[in-house]
C-alpha cells in the first residue's frame, strides 16, 4: 500500500477516535473549571427568568465536592437539586456511589456525566436559582391563555384559561395559575394601583410532554379598571407570566365616606424620649368603603390640607407628631 495513503488513513482513524470518544465520553473537567461553567449558565438564567438552562457535556470525576457557596453572591442565593435517582442517592442520604447531595452541597462519589440545568426567579433584587443535577427539569410552557374583559361585576366572575405543556422530563405534582388582581385609581394625574386580591387555583399534575389547560375563577365586589398579574407555576416548574388590564362594568352598591366618630392613635414607640417630639401614625375611620383609596380619598376630599396614606378600606393613615399624638 501506498506509505502516503497509509499515514492519511491513520490520521482520519486518530479523529474519528477522537471525535466519537470526545462526544461519547468527554473530558474530565476540575472543579474550578466545572464552577466557571456552572456560573456562567447561572448567569444565563439570570437573563432569562423563569425557564431552564442545560448543558449535557460536563463529566465530574470521582472526589469533585459543590456546595452552594461555590456560586452565591451577595444578590444570588443557590439551591441544589438531583433529579434523577440514576445519578444520585436519595436526598440527604450517604452513599457509597452515585452522587450525596442535600440542597447546600452535591458529592460525586463516581465519575459521571449528567444533564446540568439551572433556573432562576427575582424576588425583591434577589435571585433565588436552582442548579439541577441528572436530567431536564419539569419546565411550564405556555401555548395559549385567555380571560373575560367588559363584564359586569355582579352577574359574572373574572376567568383565565392557560393552556400549558411540561416541557421537561419530569413529572409536576403542582402546577397553578398564580392570580393578583390591584384596582387602577388616578391620584392627582397619576395611575396608581392598590393589591385587591390573591389567588392560587387548584394544583394540577402534569407529566413529561402533557398538554392540560388550567383555570380559574375569581369573584370581584365591585366595578372599576383592574390590573391583573398572572403566574403560572409549581412546585419546581419554572414559571411564565402575563400581566394585562381588564375593565369591570356595573353600579357600585355602597357609599364610601368618612367616619369621624371614630379614631385610633398609635404612639411610635421609638420616639418616646425627654429629647424628641412625639411621633405618631393616626387612623381615620371610613363606613361603606371597598377600597382603601377610596377611604383616603374621602379624607382628602373633606380635609385637602392633609396628607393621608392609604391604610385599608376601614381606615386611612396621618402620620403627626406633638400635640396631635395625645
Amino acid at each position: 500500500m501506498n506509505p502516503f495513503k497509509i499515514v492519511v488513513s491513520f490520521i482520519v482513524v486518530l479523529y474519528l477516535f477522537f471525535l466519537i470518544t470526545n462526544i461519547l465520553f468527554p473530558a474530565a473537567y476540575p472543579k474550578g473549571e466545572i464552577a466557571k461553567t456552572i456560573e456562567e449558565q447561572i448567569a444565563l438564567s439570570k437573563k432569562n427568568l423563569g425557564t431552564y438552562n442545560s448543558k449535557y457535556d460536563i463529566k465530574f470525576t470521582e472526589g469533585i465536592n459543590l456546595t452552594k457557596k461555590d456560586f452565591e453572591s451577595k444578590d444570588t442565593k443557590i439551591e441544589f437539586e438531583c433529579n434523577s435517582y440514576s445519578h444520585c442517592c436519595a436526598e440527604n442520604e450517604k452513599c457509597k456511589t452515585k452522587t450525596e447531595w442535600t440542597r447546600e452541597y452535591l458529592k460525586f462519589n463516581e465519575t459521571t456525566n449528567p444533564v446540568v440545568s439551572t433556573r432562576c426567579e427575582n424576588i425583591k433584587g434577589t435571585y433565588f436559582c436552582d442548579v439541577f443535577i441528572g436530567t431536564i427539569p419539569a419546565q411550564v410552557q405556555l401555548i395559549d391563555f385567555s380571560y373575560n374583559n367588559n363584564f359586569y361585576f355582579d352577574s359574572d366572575k373574572f376567568r383565565i384559561s392557560a393552556e400549558v405543556t411540561n416541557k421537561g422530563n419530569t413529572i409536576e405534582n403542582f402546577a397553578v395559575i398564580e392570580t393578583k388582581i390591584s384596582v387602577s385609581f388616578n391620584e392627582n394625574g397619576t395611575i396608581k394601583e392598590e393589591l385587591v386580591k390573591e389567588v392560587s387555583n387548584e394544583k394540577t399534575r402534569i407529566v413529561p410532554k402533557e398538554t392540560k389547560t388550567l383555570e380559574t375563577e375569581i369573584e370581584l365586589d365591585a366595578p372599576g379598571r383592574y390590573f391583573i398579574e398572572m403566574k403560572v407555576t409549581g412546585m419546581a416548574f419554572g414559571f411564565v407570566e402575563k400581566e394585562f388590564i381588564i375593565n369591570v362594568l356595573g353600579k357600585p352598591d355602597y357609599d364610601c365616606r368618612i367616619d369621624e366618630t371614630r379614631k385610633e392613635i398609635i404612639i411610635d414607640e421609638k420616639t418616646v424620649s425627654p429629647t424628641q417630639i412625639v411621633e405618631c401614625d393616626i387612623r381615620n375611620f371610613c363606613s361603606d368603603c371597598m377600597y382603601g383609596f377610596e377611604c383616603k380619598q374621602a379624607w382628602k376630599n373633606e380635609f385637602p390640607s392633609k396628607e393621608f396614606e392609604i391604610g385599608t378600606n376601614e381606615f386611612t393613615v396621618e402620620r403627626s407628631k406633638g400635640t396631635n399624638c395625645e
